[in-house]
């Protein structure tokens, strides 16, 4: 009876057993339809696909795990490739042709085009240029983008500390010493000077970024580099990238794939030009740039950033069919610039300046000579410099910065940094790199051979760093020293939310709010006072990052301030409106009624509300900007005789060039204690980039020499043939006034 049961027992099992492989069956057939979109697991896609074609595809199955791939039988071709192409791209995976009928599984690379269409990009790109005025135009769109894209359109400010500097060491005919620099409170960039080991004068300045080769600037080839550059008479600075080298003692290796990597990287160079460019030696009018793979994407980066690069050298990196497999080359989206773009572009943005493009023919540079290097040669010849871009390429040679590479950078920086190339070689005339010492890695370290002279106040971590991050660029924008303002009358959006939200579009600092439209009111009709209302507009300000900065009477353009009854209603209005907004500044015009040039007799009456509105303003805290047809030097005397520090001149660049005076000796004759604010206009026909009477740099020259900040307000200045536009309007001049105030 037992083996009876047992045997009745093993029917039963196998009985579900058949049952539930009928039903996995049917569950299967019934998937393929188009309710679960013919779906079929990627492993068993591939699996099929091997059999049927009879390929080999390796992969881990890590990379198939619960993938899934809809309309499997669908997306099968006569060509493997093809097939594979249709199968992977949706699910952001590739193959990589190893040999005839093998492949092997891999993560989709964005930033690897096929050459045919990296090539149409880069016509599609250039075809948006064909004159030097439209190239000037397009850098003058493309580099602010880049500075936004990066988060370094307001530059955090640089820590008041010094840079820590070890003992120095002799070589033949060239010295070293490690220097770590504070970019951000507590956290450093790390590296090592070489200068020669005797010079007089100054002397070139050449940044060395490293790659992503293992040891970056330990390795062997980056000391020959940097000790050769060094006895041909520069000081070469050899530093790493973020997240490599001595800052894993703060942070993770896999911290230099996240995207802020690139924006660190970025403000370490700058923060690198800015030191290196204030010692005594240092020739500003020879500063060099060259690094290697992913050090080279830098290079073209930083080149078209900062034009106190004068020469640059980017190693086998530049292609128009690569972007840069690092997100420390493409995390931030500054491909995304002036409707795309691309490296190739943006290594154009170097011209006229001296560029070396060094190219191999074991990468992705391989066919530079073909049609990126045209495109180079297009774009100097464009800026009459037709030879001062090159290429040395190597089609023999794989991706490294080997021997004949850095011969190549020699010769490049020699020339155009007039260095001593005989320094480095031989009595044959060959490059000669064995009088150079390759030290151990622990002699390049800052900190000591275990960190443990790294300061007690070091940031640690990347989850702390995003946040000291944001927190450093959102000081650097409220502390700006020159903001770019809008007003919402101009926009056409008196008092409406809409006007904030168009000045971030801008990508303005701040807009002015009207107070509103006088009439026959007693005071301005001024929706602000409102609770619900103003925290509304406070709210909105807030999330869209925009300051209200001034709060504006133009109800006075038309009416008289002068002869008002009601006018102190009116201040006082305006002046608790500011305090409850906290907002320090109110724009005042005296108009056309109260124009004492015109109409000496209502100078005293002018005056006298004047002191009224004055000690207003002074019990609260804030400034009165009056707009004047008088002279500066008029002015000068106006203040004086209202005697009130609230009371400032909102000066316009208008006033003084209709009336044929100098606009500089204006600005200089009130100084920067009486300017309360200005507003950056003239003639309303013209953009301020093309308006022929004013010379922005002399101002901004003349504003700094002063000392004075503050708002820079746009006004007028509109395009004759779109004068309603205002997104195009104003729009350029923001993008221009930023361009010459803020950028460093």
């Amino acid at each position: 009876m037992k083996f009876i049961a047992a045997k009745q027992n093993v029917f039963r099992l196998h009985a579900m057993l058949l049952l539930m492989m009928m039903f996995v069956s049917l569950l299967s057939l019934a998937q393929l339809n188009t309710d679960q979109q013919y779906s079929r697991p990627l492993k068993e896609v591939l699996q099929n696909i091997q059999k049927k074609y009879g390929v080999v595809i390796k992969f881990a199955d890590s990379m198939v795990a619960n993938k899934m791939v809809t309309y499997a039988d669908w997306k099968y071709r006569p060509d493997v490739e093809v097939t594979l192409d249709n199968v992977l791209k949706p699910l952001e995976l590739k193959v990589k042709k190893e040999k005839e009928k093998q492949y092997k599984l891999s993560a989709y690379e964005y930033y690897r085009w096929p050459v045919a269409e990296g090539w149409a990009e880069m016509d599609r790109i250039a075809a948006q240029y064909n004159t030097p005025e439209a190239w000037e135009k397009r850098k003058a769109e493309l580099r602010p983008c880049l500075r936004e894209a990066l988060q370094l359109t307001h530059l955090p400010a640089r820590p008041n500390s010094n840079p820590i500097i070890t003992p120095k060491r002799m070589y033949d005919g060239y010295t070293v010493e490690n220097i770590a620099l504070e970019i951000l409170p507590g956290v450093w960039i790390n590296g090592s000077l070489y200068k020669p080991a005797k010079y007089k004068g100054k002397i070139p300045v050449i940044l060395n970024p490293d790659g992503h080769w293992e040891k970056q600037r330990y390795r062997p080839d980056c000391q020959y580099r940097c000790a050769a550059l060094a006895k041909m008479g520069a000081m070469a600075f050899s530093y790493d990238l973020f997240a490599w080298g001595e800052s894993l003692l703060q942070f993770n290796i896999e911290d230099h794939r996240r995207s802020l990597s690139m924006t660190i990287q970025a403000l370490g160079s700058i923060r690198i030009l800015d030191y290196l460019l204030a010692q005594k030696d240092a020739d500003t009018s020879r500063v060099g740039m060259t690094g290697g793979s992913g050090a080279g994407s830098h290079t073209v980066l930083m080149t078209a950033l900062d034009d106190r690069i004068k020469a640059s050298a980017p190693v086998v990196s530049l292609s128009s069919y690569f972007y840069g497999g690092c997100p420390c080359e493409s995390g931030m989206d500054i491909h995304g610039c002036g409707g795309r773009t691309n490296n190739v572009e943006l290594a154009a943005m170097a011209a006229p300046r001296p560029q070396l493009i060094v190219s191999d023919g074991g990468d992705w540079t391989d066919k530079m000579p073909e049609h990126d290097f045209p495109y180079l040669q297009k774009m100097y010849a464009m800026c009459s410099q037709p030879s001062a871009v090159s290429n040395v390429h190597l089609p023999n040679e794989k991706h490294d910065f080997g021997i004949n590479k850095r011969k190549a950078v020699y010769e490049f920086m020699a020339k155009y940094l007039q260095l001593q190339l005989p320094a480095i070689q031989n009595k044959a005339g060959e490059i000669d790199e064995s009088t150079i010492t390759v030290e151990p890695e622990q002699k390049m370290y800052v900190f000591g051979d275990k960190g443990e002279r790294l300061p007690a106040h070091a940031v640690h971590g990347f989850d702390n760093l995003e946040k000291l991050f944001a927190t450093e660029v959102e000081k650097a924008r409220t502390n700006q020293r020159y903001k770019i303002g809008l007003i919402d009358l101009m926009l056409l959006k008196r008092q409406k939310l809409g006007a904030i939200t168009l000045t971030a579009d801008l990508k303005a600092d701040g807009v002015e709010v009207d107070m509103g439209g006088l009439g026959n009111r007693p005071t301005f009709d001024n929706q602000l006072l409102n609770d619900s209302v103003r925290q509304l507009f406070l709210q909105t300000a807030k999330e869209r990052k925009v300051e209200i900065f001034c709060l504006a009477m133009t109800g006075y353009y038309a009416q008289s301030f002068c002869s008002r009854a009601e006018y102190i209603r009116s201040i006082e209005d305006c002046v608790r409106t500011m305090q409850l907004m906290q907002v320090k500044h109110a724009f005042l015009p005296l108009g056309v009624q109260c124009d004492i040039k015109k109409n000496p007799t209502i100078r005293d009456s002018v005056i006298a509300r004047l002191k009224v509105a004055g000690k207003l303003a002074e019990a609260a805290g804030v400034i009165i900007g009056i707009e004047t047809s008088l002279s500066a030097k008029e002015e000068v005397q106006l203040l004086k005789e209202i005697g009130s520090p609230a009371i400032k001149i909102y000066f316009n660049f208008s006033s003084p060039l209709k009336e044929g005076r100098d606009l500089i000796a204006e600005l200089k004759t009130l100084g920067k204690d009486r300017i309360s604010m200005i507003h950056a206009t003239n003639k309303d026909s013209v953009w301020l980039e093309n308006d022929p009477q004013i010379n922005m740099q002399q101002v901004k020259q003349t504003l700094d020499a002063m000392g004075w900040s503050g708002w820079l307000v746009i006004e007028r200045s509109r395009d004759a043939k779109k004068p309603s536009d205002t997104k195009y309007n104003y729009g350029a001049n923001t993008a221009y006034l930023k361009r010459i105030f803020q950028e460093e």
